[in-house]
């Protein structure tokens, strides 16, 4: 068992799918201590077992959607072991296992906070604080697009006015008008690499997505506390505000799931292909208006 898990974490590593494979590595490692035995086959692994796994996850004091998304990838592990034919057919360990997520607390803030967070003056020795609140609203701008997709952007995403990118973790391919406060930004951290944003290097590793991330949500902790802002500030909470504040101003749900780039919504799905980038850019430019005047205004 122990060496099947870590061939499915080396296969999901190769993929560039890194999300994906420290989660399947953290599930196994839980699984492996709640037996408190690696010598189990795939095969040995029972419904009551799965079941008993999960109470011992709560019992751990682990959070509802920790807890499905570890019962859920050693899911992925076990139908994998399956399909390779090391687990008879008519085994079903998981079969009817229903995982809930539980709702977590909204993240998004109002537009006030973000023209007050467009409004910062910054001294020399904010220049941490200066290039995450710079990125927070680039992000907000490019209807709220997901830090290691900004971090991530090249060059050549850029042709004319439109930026294209695809979802670093869907592949959606996103299509969007460069406004000019997104411009604004851009200019500001032109640089000589083949990104947009210079913080990655070229051969950018997982560990250094994941130490970049570290310092852009501490340093917009900070930010937050500087404005009172009553939201604890993170990378999410600029999408979920995007898209909040788009609904607010009856911006229709599946432009929204265009925007964000979204595949699990169904009616985002139905509309997918039936969306012109110009409803989008409209969209977008309606949401992010005063912020972007006061971007325009201060960089």
């Amino acid at each position: 068992m122990v060496e099947y898990i870590e061939e499915r974490v080396r296969e999901k590593r190769r993929l560039g799918k890194q999300s994906t494979a420290e989660l399947y590595r953290a599930a196994g490692n839980h699984f492996l201590q709640f037996l408190g035995d690696g010598s189990y086959r795939m095969e040995e692994i029972t419904r009551t077992m799965v079941l008993d796994f999960g109470d011992y996850l709560k019992s751990a004091g682990l959070r509802i959607n920790s807890i499905n998304s570890y019962m859920s990838c050693l899911r992925a592990i076990y139908n994998a072991a399956s399909r390779d034919r090391l687990i008879p057919p008519s085994e079903q360990s998981f079969s009817g296992l229903k995982l809930r997520r539980e709702d977590t607390r909204k993240r998004a803030v109002s537009l006030h906070w973000m023209e007050l967070l467009a409004r910062m003056k910054w001294h020399k020795e904010d220049k941490d604080l200066e290039q995450a609140a710079d990125l927070a609203l680039f992000c907000f701008m490019a209807c709220g697009m997901p830090f290691v997709d900004v971090l991530h952007l090249k060059k050549e995403n850029v042709v004319g006015d439109v930026l294209t990118y695809h979802r670093q973790k869907t592949g959606i391919a996103i299509s969007i008008r460069l406004t000019t406060g997104m411009k604004r930004i851009l200019n500001k951290y032109k640089n000589h690499s083949p990104y947009l944003f210079p913080w990655i290097g070229e051969a950018g590793s997982h560990s250094q997505y994941k130490r970049l991330l570290r310092q852009y949500n501490q340093a917009l902790r900070v930010i937050g506390w500087r404005l009172h802002i009553p939201v604890r500030l993170s990378s999410y909470v600029f999408r979920h505000t995007w898209a909040s504040t788009a609904f607010r101003q009856h911006i229709p749900v599946s432009i929204i799931g265009k925007a964000l780039g979204h595949t699990s919504e169904k009616t985002t799905r139905i509309y997918l292909e039936q969306l012109d980038r110009r409803e989008l850019d409209k969209a977008n430019q309606k949401v992010i208006d005063s912020v972007e005047k006061l971007v325009c205004h201060n960089h």
